[in-house]
């Protein structure tokens, strides 16, 4: 089931809405007060079906250096929710902000102490966010509580475990006052992504951990690539990247119209709604509601792009994401989109434990390892498949049939762990990361390195040429591999069949069968080296490796495409109805069969009411440049497509 935040009436609500300054006054909402204008934004929402808003109580606008609340500034709050409520939009209020848009504004009792672990600190911030609580826990545009905006973009980078100290003291301190509200970190979970220094091993069980301080995860998401096609699979993939068992809110997302087009922002904003929403997500807050004319006023006097963010114009017009936040969250609202969980997927992407947690004297690149990460997601949606990620050192559930190891940097009792899973039928890949502990017994080879170190050249591209057929790959086809600043490990086989050769004729994959299962190793991690190409690319050919792979683990998608830039997302409700979110993540328009293992009765568009002309278990699908389109699918009782034939 679909990860939900609920009201205080225990109604699960999908957010749709955006993250809020006003038009006129921007960061300083609080200090040059404009009800007029505040009004007009939040009709404006309303009137494109938006229903929630995340606002900011800039600590040092509401609160004195003794964390005691200011009687001006909750006369206004006070107004500001009455004003939501009178609109319809629920509101989620971000306690500490220290840091907003490239600037770091003062939180009054800081003053440069620990801001984490300072007694006098901690106690001055509970007072702060228990006065709030108190004095709002009874308002019912209140869907829930977020602590901060970025905070360790105002204190510095700490540690995992540090941090979360932190956030569970105030967590307790809001719980304490409201006990009814979802709370979540507001820190854009930088440290479910690698992008914080970790935390030493053993300081917490897991960054799972995570769960006690929080109720759902507050995702902001800024990730650009050069690789169009990973770009567009990348907010989805976070999304699952982000999974803890908590509700996953897009808490920011956005593009500049300083630096990209209108309509660039309006295809990013379409594809972040929809493949969110069919991959989990808990709903989506666009950064921001309006572009600003506030030239003069920092922090966008030296981060004027910041004054682009909006989905509306600084004259209060709307730009084309405006249209698109329109259009999604009326089909939210028509279709229920609470009700709609995505369908488990049958392989998985196995998360390195180096990816959290500070070894000793070992180190990791986790900027590169996400971009592997975000590759190994684009490559199997490429292959026409869905996967989630699991995190060492658990070993996926029950149902998954193929687990991929992108970059081979694991515990030495986790490939043990690994072995006894491919033995009870499991297919698993993994590129080389690191020593393995049982390379012989689970991938067949073993090292032939020899004395003396191997750098590659620098920019020289490598092929991968089968010598035996493998999946819809023959052999002797060749896939271009980009160029790796990472050395291979040279293998030499002793159980293991060489299913392709790199362009020294050098083993480049392997596989092994073991027990009921097969282990496929690739010396080189390929998504290693794609994470380290700077030159964008339409689509890597390495997601036919992967199509193989599907094959080999028997996964049979429901829905399936022969086009690798068209993915297929089934969702599902409690009645067992369907509805298939199909999403063309490039910016060509595509025209494609789509072929189902049942046999169809009905396919029609949820939002034209046009039905698809269906022939047996195909059916012809067009969609515009990143375009989506959500489709209601009837299976025709008791039928079935056995050959789940695609051509």
């Amino acid at each position: 089931m679909r990860k939900a935040l609920e009201n205080l009436h225990g109604r699960p609500v999908y957010p749709v809405g955006v993250n809020y300054w006003p038009r006129h006054t921007a960061v300083e909402m609080w200090t040059r007060w404009d009800p007029e204008g505040i009004a007009q934004d939040l009709r404006e929402m309303r009137a494109l079906g938006l229903n929630t808003v995340r606002f900011f109580l800039r600590t040092a606008d509401f609160a004195d250096s003794e964390g005691n609340l200011k009687a001006e500034a909750l006369e206004r709050l006070d107004a500001f929710l009455s004003l939501c409520r009178e609109h319809g939009l629920y509101v989620l209020p971000s306690f500490f902000v220290g840091h907003m848009s490239g600037m770091n504004f003062p939180i009054p009792w800081e003053k440069g102490r620990d801001f984490y672990t300072d007694p006098e600190v901690l106690a001055r911030s509970r007072r702060f966010v228990s006065g709030i609580v108190s004095r709002y826990r009874d308002e019912q545009a209140i869907l829930g509580w977020i602590l901060s905006n970025e905070i360790t973009n105002h204190t510095g980078k700490r540690e995992t475990h540090v941090l979360f100290g932190w956030m569970r003291d105030l967590y307790k301190a809001i719980r304490a006052q409201d006990p009814r509200r979802p709370i979540g970190p507001g820190d854009g979970a930088d440290d479910l992504k690698g992008n914080s220094p970790g935390y030493p091993e053993g300081a917490l069980g897991g960054i799972e951990d995570l769960r006690d301080a929080m109720d759902f995860v507050s995702l902001h998401h800024y990730h650009f690539d050069p690789d169009p096609f990973v770009l567009s699979h990348a907010p989805a993939a976070t999304v699952r990247l982000c999974d803890i068992g908590l509700p996953v809110l897009v808490e920011e997302f956005g593009m500049s119209t300083g630096l990209w087009s209108e309509d660039a922002q309006a295809d990013y904003v379409r594809i972040v709604l929809f493949s969110t929403w069919a991959a989990g997500a808990a709903g989506a807050l666009a950064w921001c509601w309006s572009d600003f004319p506030t030239f003069d006023l920092p922090p966008y006097t030296h981060h004027p792009f910041e004054l682009f963010f909006g989905i509306t114009r600084a004259d209060g017009s709307r730009k084309p994401a405006a249209e698109e936040m329109r259009r999604f969250a009326r089909l939210m609202e028509e279709v229920g989109a609470t009700r709609w969980s995505p369908s488990p997927p049958q392989a998985a992407i196995l998360v390195p434990s180096a990816f959290y947690v500070n070894y000793p004297f070992r180190g990791v690149d986790r900027p590169r390892l996400l971009k592997a990460l975000l590759r190994a997601y684009s490559l199997a949606r490429g292959a026409g498949f869905d996967v989630f990620f699991v995190r060492e050192p658990a070993l996926p559930p029950e149902g998954v049939r193929l687990l991929l190891v992108p970059y081979g940097d694991l515990l030495a009792p986790t490939w043990r762990d690994l072995k006894a899973w491919v033995e009870a039928g499991g297919v698993l890949w993994a590129g080389f990361g690191g020593a393995v502990s049982n390379l012989e017994e689970l991938f067949g080879v073993r090292s032939g390195r020899k004395l003396g170190g191997f750098t590659p050249p620098q920019g020289r591209t490598g092929k991968l040429r089968l010598v035996e057929g493998f999946g819809d790959l023959e052999a002797g086809e060749e896939i271009v591999l980009p160029a790796s600043d990472a050395p291979p490990l040279p293998v030499s086989p002793t159980k293991a069949r060489v299913l392709a050769v790199d362009e020294d004729e050098n083993p480049a994959l392997t596989v092994h069968p073991v027990g009921r299962g097969k282990a496929f190793f690739c010396p080189r991690s390929l998504e290693w080296s794609l994470g380290h190409e700077s030159s964008p690319r339409r689509l890597s050919p390495v997601h036919r490796l992967y199509r193989a792979l599907r094959a080999e683990a028997g996964i049979r998608p429901a829905f399936e495409t022969r086009h690798p830039e068209l993915s297929l997302n089934l969702l599902e409700n409690a009645k067992g109805e369907k509805l298939l979110v199909a999403i063309n993540h490039s910016d060509i328009p595509l025209e494609e069969d789509v072929c189902s293992q049942k046999v169809l009765h009905r396919v029609v568009d949820i939002e034209s009411g046009d039905e698809l002309e269906i022939q047996g278990s195909k059916f012809r699908l067009p969609l515009g440049p990143w375009g989506v389109r959500v489709l209601k699918i009837e299976p025709r009782s008791g039928a079935s497509n056995p050959m789940g034939e695609t051509r």
